[in-house]
């Protein structure tokens, strides 16, 4: 049985939250009220910009700041499969340790890049799974120019930028446990 998938939440829902009872929270402007003249307290309290500014100023930075989700999966290229089985390191490992040193010097472009044709290792068990988060502008700008009816998969759109990279940290992490391995003997 599928089951159904919770969508990603990357921001708050200011109108949820102002929603929400009231009771519990405690304002230090208010016990401070209680606690003095009415005078004091308003020549201590500094100017409020009103809550609409507030509630603009937040929107634009959250809007600069904002990520989206991609759902990655990656696996080896068929050339890579008998370094992998030769390392002497369960080969999942090896193709998550690539993926996470490829994402960690990655960063999104908003020109598309044609996924390589290139055959991929066999072995369905070494697929890699994860999530990346995204620039909200730039994958925008990306799904606007490829993808403007929004059927493509979030993935579809990013693969061709990621998947080469992820490859050549294969490659890498391979030389260096062959060179390891060399020392060892």
């Amino acid at each position: 049985m599928v089951r159904k998938r919770i969508p990603l939440v990357t921001r708050p829902d200011q109108a949820y939250s102002f929603s929400l009872s009231q009771q519990n929270r405690t304002d230090p402007a208010q016990t401070r009220d209680r606690d003095e003249p009415a005078g004091a307290a308003e020549a201590r309290a500094p100017a409020q910009p009103s809550a609409s500014i507030a509630s603009e100023d937040q929107a634009s930075r959250d809007d600069s700041k904002a990520s989206i989700q991609v759902d990655v999966r990656v696996n080896a290229l068929k050339r890579q499969e008998q370094g992998l089985v030769a390392c002497g390191i369960a080969p999942r490992q090896v193709i998550r340790a690539a993926l996470r040193k490829a994402v960690k010097k990655w960063g999104l472009s908003a020109t598309y890049a044609i996924p390589s044709s290139d055959r991929r290792a066999s072995q369905a068990s070494w697929t890699v799974r994860t999530s990346v988060a995204v620039p909200a502008a730039i994958f925008d700008r990306l799904l606007a120019d490829q993808d403007p009816l929004g059927v493509d998969s979030r993935w579809s759109l990013v693969r061709g930028q990621l998947e080469p990279l992820v490859w050549a940290e294969i490659d890498t992490l391979l030389a260096s446990l062959s060179d390891d391995s060399d020392d060892v003997r």
